[in-house]
């Protein structure tokens, strides 16, 4: 059973994800209503999901942030407000997304967004890139989000890869140098007809037409422009898995 943590001050929001936690067995889970209860409650148990809000009465803004990652746990942020100063100072802290505090309605979008979370646990993910430190740039932030993820650093790695996973649920492919030939791989993963279920999601450069028409024409199933934020990152793959 997974064990949750929320904190949140507002006693009505704590009884909406009471009544939804409560029909879901499976989730063992503790309320904090400040930032010293979840100081308390993260020395007594180990949890693996974080619900908090940005900011205590007893808490500057995203000190509860830190706390979480402190105990090894990218939480989901209700936050009140877009703050672009407060989403930059934070944009090293391991966190899975941040909802809007604007409605007692988005209480239920959370909640199924933690069942998508335990559920991602059995999708497999492939990222191909020729450079280690992007490729664990990839797996850092899709690991926020519970997927397992597996890496090649060549087209050759990579249908190794598939062979040997053939669960695998999509795969991100970025033409980073020679050692990676996208159209040829997109072309060999097509030729396979073990691989149909799979999705592919390609990096480009910039949206020039030829490129993307040819690997979306090769089998491709989308692609996103580089400098992407992580938010279109996690948009794009949970459209294609």
């Amino acid at each position: 059973m997974s064990k949750l943590l929320i904190v949140e001050g507002s006693n009505i929001i704590k009884a909406v994800f009471k009544e939804l936690l409560d029909k879901d067995s499976n989730f063992d889970y503790d309320f904090a209503g400040s930032y010293a209860e979840a100081q308390t409650l993260l020395k007594r148990a180990r949890y693996e999901f974080a619900v908090v809000e940005r900011t205590l009465k007893d808490a500057g803004d995203g000190k509860i942030i830190a706390l979480c990652n402190k105990h090894n746990i990218a939480p989901f942020v209700f936050t009140k407000n877009v703050d672009e100063d407060f989403f930059e100072s934070f944009e090293g802290a391991q966190i899975v997304d941040y909802i809007l505090k604007n409605s007692y309605n988005n209480v239920p979008k959370v909640y199924d967004r933690l069942v998508q979370l335990k559920a991602n646990k059995k999708i497999e993910i492939l990222v191909v890139n020729a450079s280690k430190i992007y490729r664990t740039y990839l797996k850092q932030n899709l690991n926020l989000h519970n997927f397992k993820v597996l890496s090649a650093a060549n087209n050759e790695e990579a249908l190794n890869r598939l062979e040997l996973h053939p669960t695998i649920k999509l795969i991100i492919i970025e033409e980073s140098n020679k050692e990676i030939e996208t159209l040829k791989l997109v072309k060999n993963i097509r030729q396979n007809k073990l691989h149909d279920n799979l999705n592919i999601l390609v990096i480009v450069d910039d949206s020039n037409l030829y490129e993307t028409s040819a690997l979306l024409n090769a089998g491709a199933n989308d692609y996103l422009v580089k400098q992407f934020s992580r938010s279109e990152l996690y948009v794009r793959v949970y459209q294609n898995i």
